[in-house]
């Protein structure tokens, strides 16, 4: 992808700068700007990974850059023999102060709009801090490279024609180009004849792009594909390790069937390191895939996994099968309690009550559109092995408690009476009943227990020895007794669908005082992150605010130049619905990230604009805004143009870990395209009418 990225730069180059030579210079900024952000990481421990550099976009590294060769390279072109006499470096050091100022500010701005980024805490900020803080240590370095590499290496390549007074330095010639000159000329002058319908129908047609975002579904990030499956089976609660193990042959079995599959793990009961509180009825599955440029094109991952859990669940009816992948997997029931999308706990005291409770959430559950394997979590009561010791019984025979408690011990559980030295190897030696003698509750009850004179007295004349019912686990949360309701959501939203159960639920479960529901899962995730975007975009927005008010110094100009925001807002918004994706924390990261890029258009034209005087009567001003408008086109162009053919790799690629890149990547291309078409038509009408009569 990054090969990818910079090829794609370095043709675009080509073609807006109209020459190979300059177009090699600008890109001389991708390996300084990546080498200077290589340094930064290396200094502040950031690996080298998917997640720092996998949305790094080479068409914003080069903008500074482009900006600065262009402006030198059109003033070269309009350099008069007195300044040509001069010779180039003049030329080469005010043309740079022209446009250094806007640069800095440019890239000031798109640095600052990924500080809030860092703000971002859990998975969220796990995932995208280091692309935050990668693409601004490369954005620095860009930046200096534009400020002072750039001027150098553009003169050098120039000097000779410029020096050469008797010719003048021919201009590119570029059909596509110059016919998008005359037509944005064209289509410009009739914009301003009637530029307050020009500003109310621009505006208002940004604004309905802006409103389909209530359409968009939300959900916390898109699934991410490990090149894996991680299926979880849970049989009959009862069922013994030995009798869950010897299942394991079968469901491999089932599902070594598919040449997709390259390996396939089973595992019985909890983990090795005793992490998970599994019982013995636990079975996961982890299944690795072969490369996908090795399957047809008629089979995806999605329909693969499908067919594998209904072969399983034709396989074992009686199993419960659940599907996800390991790694997001570990990390949200760590974080969360439960993998699944998302998870409804009854919390409370009276687990009977909570058990009822849970069995009407899940029929709920199973009604609803987009449920898929909906079950309790928590197995239900089963019957368990109780010995209650009776105190006056024991002291009758004159026995102590604990010499009960010792021998159910040593008897059922086995106990340690000493320990095995070899070499440095320790080995306990364990006592234990025979299978035989403990394997049903009438071998327990006749086991023999000595009393203080000798005699043998058996366990059912001390104890109460019996099958009761009862819980194989109970989890808790903040001191309570809990039971979760787990199920993932497929072909709809998560937002959506958790109002619609939320509402139901209200409606037809009703719990005593002292109950509480929780929503929870990956949409507890969904509720923080989005908390954190409330906050993170707004201050984004103010940021930029600031940074562009410093520039101008005025509000009028800030306003118009933040009006490039609005621009990519509704291009951003445009473009997920157009992919079908919902709006996630990558699309919400990826709008953050817009926000600075965008309005670098804006300070350019505006920068511009200002920089050449407005005249005093309407006439001249207007025809000053169309020369102006018209002349920062191709910049305008060149730097948006960049910045989105950058991320089409990264839009489209299918590649492992790419998933949570491409909402990002698809919200940047749609905001920028969008940028790049209201921004030369609105911004300059918007200027106009703004400043229609700014003295000189």
């Amino acid at each position: 992808t990054l090969f990818e990225g910079i090829s794609i730069v370095i043709i675009v180059l080509i073609f807006f700068l109209g020459s190979w030579r300059s177009a090699l210079v600008v890109a001389l900024t991708i390996p300084f700007s990546l080498l200077f952000a290589f340094i930064i990481m290396r200094l502040t421990g950031i690996p080298a990974n998917l997640l720092s550099l996998g949305a790094i976009d080479f068409g914003i590294i080069v903008d500074g850059a482009v900006v600065m060769a262009e402006h030198l390279i059109r003033r070269y072109k309009k350099a008069t023999i007195e300044e040509r006499k001069e010779g180039i470096v003049k030329i080469t050091m005010l043309s740079a102060q022209e446009v250094g100022r806007e640069i800095f500010f440019s890239v000031a701005i798109i640095i600052l709009a990924y500080m809030p980024i860092l703000l971002m805490t859990r998975v969220e900020g796990k995932l995208f801090s280091p692309m935050a803080l990668t693409l601004s240590f490369a954005v620095v370095g860009s930046m200096l490279a534009a400020l002072t590499l750039i001027p150098v290496l553009i003169s050098f390549v120039y000097n000779k024609v410029v020096s050469n007074t008797d010719s003048e330095v021919k201009e590119h010639k570029n059909i596509v180009l110059d016919y998008l000159d005359k037509k944005y000329s064209k289509l410009l002058g009739g914009l301003l004849n009637n530029y307050k319908k020009t500003v109310y129908i621009g505006m208002a047609v940004v604004f309905v792009l802006i409103a389909f975002g209530a359409r968009l579904g939300s959900e916390f990030l898109p699934e991410l594909d490990e090149g894996s499956i991680f299926i979880r089976g849970n049989f009959p609660a009862g069922i013994s390790i030995q009798e869950n193990s010897t299942y394991s042959p079968k469901i491999r079995k089932v599902i070594s069937k598919y040449p997709q599959i390259s390996y396939i793990i089973t595992q019985a009961g909890r983990n090795d390191d005793g992490t998970d509180p599994f019982p013995a009825n636990r079975n996961e599955i982890l299944i690795g895939l072969k490369d996908y440029k090795l399957w047809s094109d008629t089979i995806t991952k999605k329909k693969k996994k499908k067919m594998v859990r209904t072969d399983l669940e034709h396989a074992l009816p009686s199993v419960r099968f659940s599907s996800g992948q390991p790694i997001i997997d570990q990390v949200m029931e760590i974080v969360t309690g439960s993998a699944a999308d998302l998870a409804v706990s009854i919390v409370g005291d009276d687990l009977q009550l909570m058990r009822s409770k849970a069995d009407s959430i899940v029929s709920i559950v199973n009604k609803m559109k987009g449920s898929a394997a909906v079950n309790i979590e928590q197995e239900g009561p089963q019957e368990q092995l109780s010995i209650h010791i009776d105190r006056e019984k024991t002291a009758r025979f004159g026995i102590n408690v604990s010499d009960v408690q010792d021998i159910i011990e040593a008897a059922i559980g086995g106990k340690a009476i000493t320990t095995l030295y070899d070499g440095v190897k320790r080995y306990d030696i364990v006592v234990r009943y025979l299978p035989q003698h403990r394997a049903n509750i009438d071998e327990i009850k006749s086991l023999l227990v000595t009393s203080t004179n000798g005699a043998l007295i058996p366990i059912d004349q001390l104890a109460d020895v019996s099958f009761i019912q009862g819980q194989t686990n109970i989890y808790h949360y903040n001191g309570k007794r809990m039971i979760t309701v787990r199920t993932n959501i497929v072909g709809r939203d998560q937002v959506s669908f958790v109002k619609e159960l939320e509402g139901k639920i209200n409606k037809t479960v009703k719990v005593p005082k002292g109950y509480q529901i929780i929503y929870g899962g990956q949409y507890e995730n969904l509720e923080r992150a989005g908390k954190q975007l409330l906050l993170t975009i707004p201050l984004t927005i103010g940021l930029v605010f600031i940074l562009l008010f410093s520039l101008y110094k005025n509000f009028k100009d800030t306003l118009i130049t933040m009006a490039c925001i609005l621009f990519a807002l509704g291009g951003g918004i445009t473009a997920l619905l157009l992919r079908g994706y919902y709006f996630n924390v990558s699309a919400g990261v990826g709008f953050v990230s817009i926000f600075g890029i965008s309005v670098m258009a804006g300070v350019l034209l505006v920068s511009a604009l200002n920089r050449a005087n407005v005249g005093i009567s309407d006439e001249s001003s207007r025809e000053t805004v169309e020369k102006v408008s018209k002349e920062q086109l191709r910049a305008i162009l060149s730097i948006l143009v960049l910045a989105v053919l950058g991320l089409i790799p990264a839009a489209t690629s299918t590649g492992i870990g790419s998933d949570v890149q491409r909402p990002l990547a698809t919200v940047i291309i749609g905001g920028l395209l969008s940028t790049l078409v209201f921004a030369p038509l609105i911004i300059p009408a918007l200027y106009y009418w703004i400043h229609p009569t700014k003295k000189i």
